[in-house]
């Protein structure tokens, strides 16, 4: 093409058409491929490099990857070089491009090119760069069998006298690695040779690669050492002195003898350099070697303290600096010393100044390696002060860098087991701060296990860990706790963390008998909302609110679960309270009062709710509110929906249960279990069994006094009235609420309605019966059953009703169909619990089970296509999505690296560990078959054939029963043709059967004419008229016998 565009106009036109940008490449898209399509190499070559500069603007170029391998052939050196360049960028995914297969050859071709030397000269001449060129495109599109097949040419390399391959084929050796493992081994003899090639560039680059394999496995190049350390001592050039000082650092945990050799030629290069990158590299190797270099009487060396001295002044001057990059290293090498010397920082004030400094700096990377150094500034002075600075930066700080504080001033208060905490006072109260910061959810639960574990462990702070609880559980509702509780925040700003809530509940509810100690110190507010009668109702209002603070949002199931459970532990001490109040004689107490009236509202509040809590979805919430709602329906509490209830009375009722919720709910406050003692009762195994007579020893039954009176289902000695196959646990009852109980049940005139929720509450419910009332005669109550609010659920998509259909009536008991036929008698069961239908869906078992193999079989298929099928319950809805194929990303290098680390090159080759060949398969040559062995041959195997064919015929014997009658036709009355003279059948010689009958040294006959058409269907009919013949003589000898 004489017109076409070149890479110089394509920019100029991409930079002139700013508004329609992409409208002008889609265009020189489709002149390009045009251009590709060009037997001219010149075009071509133009075309790639402009599909080059637009696959860097983010333009795909696979499409173009075959004519990439074209230009790659071409004998021009400038050509040349576009089509690899073209191909380097073009091959993205090259394990997934049919393509790559094609430029093995070509590669080995330029490779081996590089070998012809000018005899003139004694060099290379130009094959070396072709062969440059080659190494370069491999180590870019590099696979494992284009690595297994150059590997010996890339090995033949080394040796080429010129020092341009040697290190081109030197480096590329380490991305054939990654790909093709087993060829380190293979030549490892080879690369160890290099670092005693006379040309430095050479040494630098075999340093670079064994620097790069050590990362991944050190332990194969500690033979290597001796070497290495000669460079580190003799050697002047500063980019390979900082691999050799890399290497050996990665070799001291190796072994760690080798510390103490690298300490002095180390400290002396930290002193005479002024490269600041050969410097820290220095410095890091002194702070990796430190904690080796101990004598066997655990004695230092004289002149470790200079050392560390002279790494502290190094770093702090990489840190004062202006240089953010110099900084950022500073901060990095001292975070490696502290880990050898951990006191550093407490002699060197001005060094802890310099890192507080940085924790204000804009870059956030430096701000977190300075935050990573705090744990070895803390003391027991200092932590004070130092945690106040770190909550200021909580403030100000945003993202990832704030939840990064909050959990290092965690880890610097809780360290071994709190150790530089001297008032844990002031730790719940940071603790308390940090729960009402925001932006720190993923950080709620390590706050709530550090309050938890403080409470738990620490006896003098438990009351004040019940105080703090309170205000925050109080601080929930609208009426809340003091403004001054997280930064004088407003009722509608105040938030806490979620995960927060359960810990302070756990803590108020376990240790509910501290909270007249808490709620007695001034300045708190007990109030959840204008309704509250005092501290135990308040916090029996916030432990059963279902909802939030602002009453939209629920909580999540565990904090409800939790809540419901130290909600009744807060209420058992309430009564317990209230007994102390009554046994006072009216007289006033020193600590907190529960009044009557306070209990008969803590009483109601929690009846009220726990229904609420009782229609969760959540089986845990759902069991606890059941079984609290049960436990206090067994001490003779009436439900929230009965007006007869009085304060007096609920009050009596509590003081007399209080003893019995006291021992069931907390006998005793949980201690703490060290980890010593855990581990001792692991070793010990498991307890030995225990009878129940045992377990009863320790069970003081007074407590439970209802237990020895009667009711309808034991007597008075616990014994059962009746016999047990009388109760049944399936009897199916029906959910009608609109029946009532007559007003003789509780000796008035008023109706009441026959619904109560979980139980039966009749005239023995009035006189405070244990348990309730369970007879089902008295009123048709599903036991255990929550109120009715099916008018609150009309619309409600979610919700099932559990009364039975009026549709289930129509299948009788026998299972009949819909139509009163046996149809559907399969499809439906009736049991006590209703009439179950089994829906298939229209469909058999047979149908699903074809469906059902049918389904397999495709996903079968698919899976081998590479297609990847989710599976849904309907066929329609299936989404079929290709897998990503060649995706390349973190994962697949991590992959390559860690089957290079698997390659051991401590032990020798084995016999299996051979260098790959590439040759050729020769088919062995087989023995001569003469001509009349050949001939007898396939006359045996045609009376084989014939043989076969007649025995065929008389197991099916209608086929051909009469004579010139092949299909058996004879009872049609149709007549058997006359047969024809038989004529020999010529055979048909091809140029092809001729040149295999050469191969297998046969002798055929002379070639004949090729027949007419009429010839061969009489030669035909004249074998069928024979065989028929055949077959009727055999018949009529089988007759005959």
């Amino acid at each position: 093409m004489v017109f076409e565009k070149t890479l110089n106009d394509l920019v100029s036109g991409i930079r002139s058409h700013k508004r329609d940008t992409a409208l002008f490449i889609s265009q020189s898209i489709a002149e390009i491929k045009n251009e590709l399509q060009s037997p001219d190499f010149f075009t071509k070559s133009n075309a790639l490099q402009k599909l080059t500069f637009l696959q860097m603007m983010g333009y795909t170029m696979s499409w173009a990857a075959f004519a990439a391998v074209e230009v790659m052939s071409s004998p021009r050196f400038a050509l040349k070089r576009v089509g690899y360049l073209a191909a380097c960028q073009g091959l993205d995914q090259p394990e997934n491009s049919p393509v790559v297969l094609l430029t093995t050859n070509l590669l080995q071709k330029e490779l081996r090119g590089a070998n012809v030397v000018d005899t003139t000269t004694g060099k290379g001449g130009e094959n070396i760069y072709h062969a440059g060129l080659a190494i370069n495109c491999l180590s870019n599109i590099a696979t494992e069998d284009l690595g297994q097949a150059l590997l010996p040419e890339l090995l033949h390399m080394l040796n080429h006298p010129s020092p341009y391959i040697r290190k081109k084929a030197l480096l590329c050796l380490y991305k054939v690695f990654l790909k093709y493992p087993q060829g380190l081994r293979l030549s490892y003899e080879k690369i160890k040779l290099c670092l005693e090639d006379p040309h430095p560039s050479v040494v630098s680059c075999a340093v670079n690669v064994i620097t790069e394999l050590a990362e991944k496995n050190p332990k194969n190049y500690l033979p290597l050492a001796p070497a290495f350390f000669k460079l580190l001592t003799s050697s002047a050039n500063n980019w390979m002195l900082i691999k050799v000082v890399k290497l050996l650092g990665s070799l001291v945990p190796e072994e760690p003898r080798l510390a103490r050799k690298l300490i002095d030629p180390l400290s002396g290069m930290v002193k005479s350099t002024h490269a600041k990158s050969l410097l820290y590299e220095s410095v890091h190797a002194i702070t990796l070697c430190l904690p080796y270099v101990k004598k066997a009487d655990g004695s230092q060396p004289a002149n470790i303290p200079d050392v560390v001295e002279q790494c502290v002044e190094t770093l702090r001057s990489f840190v004062s600096d202006s240089d953010q990059n110099l900084k950022y290293l500073g901060l990095v090498g001292f975070g490696s010393l502290l880990l050898s010397q951990p006191r550093v920082l407490h002699s060197h004030p001005e060094c802890r100044g310099l890192i507080l400094t940085c924790l204000s700096d804009e870059d956030v990377t430096i701000r977190t390696r300075a935050l990573g150094l705090l744990k070895f500034m803390a003391t027991k002075r200092n932590l004070v002060d130092l945690i106040s600075q770190l909550l200021s930066h909580v403030e100000a700080a945003s993202g990832e860098y704030r939840c990064q504080l909050v959990e290092e001033i965690i880890r610097m208060c809780s360290s071994n087991k709190y150790e530089l905490v001297m008032d844990f006072s002031w730790y719940v109260d940071v603790l308390v701060i940090l729960a009402g910061v925001r932006g720190i959810e993923n950080q709620g639960e390590m706050i709530a296990k550090q309050w938890m574990d403080v409470a738990w462990r620490v006896l003098p702070v438990r009351c004040y860990a019940v105080r703090r609880s309170l205000e925050i559980l109080i601080c929930r509702g609208p009426g809340g706790a003091d403004e001054a509780l997280v930064g004088g925040a407003k009722d509608g700003d105040r938030h806490f963390v979620p995960e927060v809530l359960p810990a302070a509940a756990w803590i108020v509810g376990e240790y509910s008998q501290l909270i007249p100690d808490g709620v007695d110190e001034e300045g708190l507010n007990t109030t959840f909302d204008a309704s509250s009668k005092g501290p135990y109702h308040a916090l029996m209002q916030a432990l059963t609110a279902p909802t939030d603070a602002a009453g939209v949002n629920p909580l999540p199931c565990p904090t409800q679960a939790v809540f419901v459970q130290n909600a009744m532990k807060v209420f058992s001490a309430a009564c317990q309270r209230n007994v102390e109040t009554q046994n006072s004689h009216g007289m006033s107490l020193e600590k907190l009062v529960c009044s009557d009236e306070e209990l008969h509202a803590c009483a109601e509040t929690l009846m009220k709710n726990l229904v609420i809590y009782a229609e969760s979805t959540d089986p845990e919430v759902k069991e606890r509110a059941f079984t609290s709602y049960q436990l206090l329906l067994s001490i003779g509490l009436l439900p929230s929906s009965n007006s007869f209830a009085t304060a007096a009375s609920t009050a009596s009722t509590c003081r007399d249960a209080a003893a019995t919720l006291t021992y069931l709910l907390t006998p005793e406050p949980m201690k703490p279990i060290s980890a010593k003692a855990q581990k001792r009762l692991a070793a010990e195994g498991p307890p030995s069994p225990v009878s129940v007579r045992d377990w009863e020893k320790g069970v003081d039954w007074d407590v439970f006094w209802f237990a020895k009176e009667e009711t309808p289902w034991f007597d008075k000695d616990g014994n059962v009235k009746g016999s047990v196959e009388n109760i049944s646990f399936t009897k199916h009852l029906s959910n009608s609420t609109s029946g009532e109980v007559k007003a003789e049940a509780m000796g008035t005139a008023e109706p009441i309605p026959a619904m109560q929720p979980f139980g039966d509450v009749t005239s023995a419910a009035a006189e405070q019966v244990p348990f309730g009332n369970i007879s089902n005669a008295t009123a048709g109550v599903n036991i255990g059953q929550a109120p009715s609010t099916s008018h609150h659920r009309v619309g409600d998509p979610f919700y099932l009703n559990s009364t039975p259909s009026p549709t289930n009536a129509l299948f009788s008991s026998k299972g009949a169909g819909m139509d009163g036929g046996p149809g559907d008698a399969t499809n439906t069961a009736t049991t006590r619990f209703g009439v179950l239908t089994l829906d298939s869906g229209g469909e058999s078992e047979e149908d699903s089970g074809r469906k059902q193999k049918k389904k397999k079989k495709k996903a079968k298929k698919n899976q081998r296509m590479g297609v990847a099928i989710a599976d849904s319950d309907d066929e329609d809805d299936d989404h079929v999505s290709r897998t990503k194929r060649g995706s390349t990303g973190k994962g697949d290098r991590a992959k390559e690296y860690a089957n290079l680390a698997l390659v051991d090159l401590t032990t020798p080759l084995g016999e299996d560990d051979v260098m790959p060949r590439n040759e050729h398969y020769v088919v062995p040559d087989r023995p001569p078959v003469r001509a009349d062995e050949g001939h007898q041959k396939q006359k045996k195997k045609k009376k084989d054939k014939e043989k076969k064919k007649s025995s065929r015929k008389e197991k099916h014997p209608t086929t051909a029963a009469v004579t010139g009658d092949l299909l058996g036709f004879d009872a049609v009355g149709f007549s058997a043709p006359a047969p024809l003279p038989a004529a020999p059948a010529p055979t048909l010689v091809s140029s092809i059967n001729s040149a295999f009958d050469d191969l297998l040294g046969l002798e055929m006959p002379p070639s004949v004419e090729a027949p007419t058409l009429i010839q061969h269907s009489e030669a035909n009919e004249a074998k069928a008229g024979k065989a028929a013949k055949k077959a009727s003589k055999k018949a009529k000898k089988k007759t005959k016998q």
